[in-house]
Order: structure tokens, then C-alpha cells, then sequence
């Protein structure tokens, strides 16, 4: 193989993750672009909102108290667990963001990376028969603008900071406070309110157990069946918002009303690549980006990669499979199908989904208990060992409780024993105790 040169957008857990991979081969040449100060990505906590020092928008979406919704057990990069240093399985964000703190100088790419560098334009060129790529990247320290050339692109942007903001008819004339979720901090400022979250995910749900101990009056707003879990007296499940009615009060999409002061949307986000050009040949249609191969590679140009696509998964052990499974690609130790088969697979997977999963297109990327046997699959094309069973047996056990126990879920704690199995001591708030699993 001769020298290959691959710039990896971003220093979250993802692009950390490819630099990490990258580096052991000799004659890749990586480097990695961040904009912040810091690697992290979503996992850099900050109070702000709005604009950070350069003017651009904050990238976070973390709020101050958040603990993960998955146990770290599940969490972790294949080969590098996190410390058995607390019984917690699930952990406060700072905790994950010292994880990826401790796998960058453990595997000693914090050399590969270029911070207070953003990047503003990606374009494919073609030269001698070959697609490299010119990226175009600007200090934000010294605003030097550069122009190098790469053999490869990685995307590890991530899709948790463009918050997707739906048209609610009338909504000019509410007089409380209105945000995204991207924006929520602090659940203090809610104090006495009578909220309405607006969306039924895990941010939603979350934030809304959080404001229960603070507002007067919580209402998950949503369209989704209802949620089986207890839930504290002061949250009551309410649908869709139809349309604001007045100052104060909205109808809903069952023709009730309610009243509230405060609204959080907690309505997800939206893909975003404001540096790609269009002879990238990316397109951002229904919440999809079209056309990638298993959710990861673009036919177009198959040395551009974008990792972390999917969504309602188990996000660094996929993360560590994409990546190897790309970078076998890279170097030759894997092929991929013709263009012409990998848009035809693409096509089956869409048709497939929409007819025996009852998925709307724009749901292409959510896989939720799909996530296992792509996993499996991206193991098998690039020849890796698949995640080990107990980690999707504890997901699942973990989505099951919390699907009962919303309020209490994350006082439980696990392990992983062997390659498949998993023990934990749940807690029962009837009875303040736990019980072994």
C-alpha cells in the first residue's frame, strides 16, 4: 500500500475513535480537524447557549445534571472499558467525556489533532484517474485559511447540535419561555412552571423526569403510543400540539387544551454538512443522507465516509465497527460492491423497512433493535469480531426497564460476565431496596 493521507472532521468520540485506527497503520498519514479548544465533542458540558467566542453556534447539547441513558458497560470502545472505579453503571456526562480523555492519551492521538480549526469547504477532485480530496480549513486563532489535499475524507461531526424546530401555527402569540432542548441547562429555571415538552425520545423523557422534581406541572407532549412506565404525579402524558391558541394555552392534536408557561421542544435534530460541496453529491433528504452504503460509505465517492449515522443505537461500539470496517476499505483489505449493487441494496433495505417494520423514510437511519444485525453485518464485511452478545443483551434488558421504571432506571447497576451474559442489582422503590438480576 502506498502513503494515504485521510482528514477526519471532528474530535468527538467518533473521531477519536478513527484516529485511533488510523494510527496503527504506518503509511496513513491522518489528520484531524476540531474546532473547539477540546476533543469531546457533544460531551464538552458548557452554560452558554446560543454563540460561543467565534461566533459560531455552541455544538453541545448536554445539560448540567444529564447521566447517560445507557449503562457505561454497554458504552465502552471493544478495547478500552471504562474504569471499575464506581458501582454507578449509569454516569454523569463529565465521567464519559474523562473516558474520552483517557482513550486519546492512551492511544496517543491527541498529536493527529488540529483544534481551533473548522472546517469550511470539502470538495472531490480528480486527479490522474483517482478522487482526492481538497479540504479547506480556517484557524479561528489566527484565521489562516488553508487548502490541503487528501487521498480520504472521515465525517465525525456528529448530528446532536442542528435542532430540528417544528412550525406550530400561532406560536408568536406565547408569551413564556420557548426553547430547544440543544438550549436546556438547568432545571432550576423551571421552577413553579407548568411545562410542555414537546417529543417523546430520550431527551424528552429524560429532562422530563429532571423538571419533575422543580416544575409544578409537567406534560410530555407526544404522538407516539403511550408510555407504559409510572411515571411522578406531577408528569401527565398529553398528545401532540397542534397549534398555540393563546398566550398561554394550546390545542392539542385530540382537540384538548392545556395551559402552560414553558415549552421545551425536545424534537431532535438535524443532519448537517455545510462544508461539503455539491460535487460531494450528499443529499440531506427527509432526515436522510443520501446515498450512503450500510448507513457509512457514499457511492458516489467511496473514500468519503460518515460515521455515527445512525440513530437510537449503542453509539461507540458501532462507532470502533464502521471505523474498521472503513478502514480496511481504505487500505485494501476489503472491497466493496459495485455502485450500481450498493444503491440496489440500499434501495432493498429502505423497502424493506417501510414494509414489514412500518417505517416512514425519514426514519432510513433509526434502528433501534435493527442496530444488532447491521452490527453483525459490518463485523462480517470487514472480516471483525462482532460485539460481544451481553452487550446487546444488557441494551436490551436496560431498554425493557426502562420502558416500566423511567424514574428509577438509572439506579440500577450491572456487569458484563463472559461474552454473553450480564448480572445487576435493580433497584424497587416500593421498597428502597435493590434486587439481584
Amino acid at each position: 500500500m502506498s502513503t494515504l493521507s485521510v482528514a477526519v472532521i471532528g474530535a468527538g468520540a467518533a473521531g477519536l475513535c478513527a484516529a485511533r485506527h488510523l494510527s496503527v497503520h504506518p503509511l496513513v498519514r491522518t489528520t484531524v480537524f476540531e474546532q473547539s479548544s477540546t476533543i469531546g465533542g457533544t460531551w464538552v458540558y458548557t452554560d452558554n447557549i446560543g454563540r460561543d467566542q467565534h461566533g459560531l453556534p455552541v455544538h453541545s447539547s448536554m445539560y448540567k445534571n444529564l447521566r447517560t441513558n445507557l449503562p457505561k458497560e454497554v458504552m465502552a470502545f471493544p478495547d478500552f472499558p471504562f474504569p471499575e472505579t464506581k458501582e454507578t453503571s449509569f454516569i454523569h456526562h463529565s465521567e464519559v467525556l474523562d473516558y474520552l480523555e483517557s482513550y486519546k492519551k492512551h492511544f496517543e492521538v491527541e498529536k493527529l489533532i488540529k483544534f481551533h480549526t473548522q472546517v469550511s469547504r470539502v470538495n472531490p477532485v480528480l486527479t490522474e484517474d483517482q478522487t482526492r480530496w481538497e479540504v479547506t480549513t480556517k484557524c479561528l486563532k489566527t484565521e489562516e485559511v488553508a487548502t490541503n489535499l487528501f487521498d480520504s475524507v472521515m465525517v465525525c461531526n456528529g448530528h446532536y447540535s442542528v435542532p430540528v424546530i417544528p412550525k406550530i401555527p400561532g406560536i408568536a402569540q406565547f408569551s413564556g419561555s420557548l426553547i430547544h432542548s440543544h438550549d436546556y441547562r438547568v432545571p432550576e429555571a423551571y421552577q413553579g412552571d407548568s411545562v410542555i415538552i414537546l417529543g417523546g425520545g430520550a431527551s424528552g423523557t429524560d429532562i422530563c423526569i429532571e423538571l419533575s422534581q422543580h416544575a409544578a406541572q409537567v406534560y410530555l407532549a407526544h404522538n407516539n403510543p403511550l408510555l407504559t412506565t409510572k411515571l411522578p404525579p406531577n408528569v401527565a402524558q398529553i398528545r401532540g400540539v397542534e397549534s398555540c391558541i393563546g398566550p398561554a394555552a394550546f390545542l392539542l392534536t385530540d382537540g384538548s387544551k392545556v395551559q402552560c408557561s414553558a415549552i421545551i421542544l425536545a424534537t431532535g435534530y438535524e443532519y448537517n454538512f455545510p462544508f461539503l460541496s455539491e460535487d460531494c453529491q450528499v443529499r440531506l433528504e427527509n432526515r436522510q443522507v443520501q446515498t450512503l452504503y450500510k448507513h457509512l460509505v457514499s457511492v458516489d465517492h467511496p473514500t468519503l465516509c460518515f460515521v455515527g449515522i445512525p440513530v437510537q443505537i449503542c453509539p461507540f461500539p458501532q462507532f470502533d465497527l464502521q471505523i474498521r470496517y472503513f478502514v480496511k476499505l481504505l487500505t485494501g483489505q476489503a472491497k466493496l460492491p459495485t455502485k450500481a449493487e450498493m444503491c440496489e441494496e440500499t434501495r432493498r433495505e429502505m423497502e424493506w423497512k417501510m414494509n414489514n417494520c412500518n417505517m416512514p423514510e425519514k426514519y432510513f437511519h433509526k434502528m433501534g433493535a435493527l442496530q444488532w444485525d447491521y452490527n453483525r453485518e459490518i463485523a462480517q464485511l470487514g472480516n471483525l469480531k462482532p460485539i460481544p452478545m451481553g452487550v446487546e443483551n444488557l441494551y436490551n434488558a436496560v431498554h425493557e426497564r426502562r420502558k416500566t421504571n423511567l424514574p428509577d432506571y438509572k439506579k440500577d447497576s450491572y456487569s458484563l460476565v463472559g461474552e454473553e451474559g450480564f448480572s445487576g442489582n435493580i433497584f424497587i422503590p416500593e421498597k428502597g431496596t435493590y434486587k439481584k438480576v
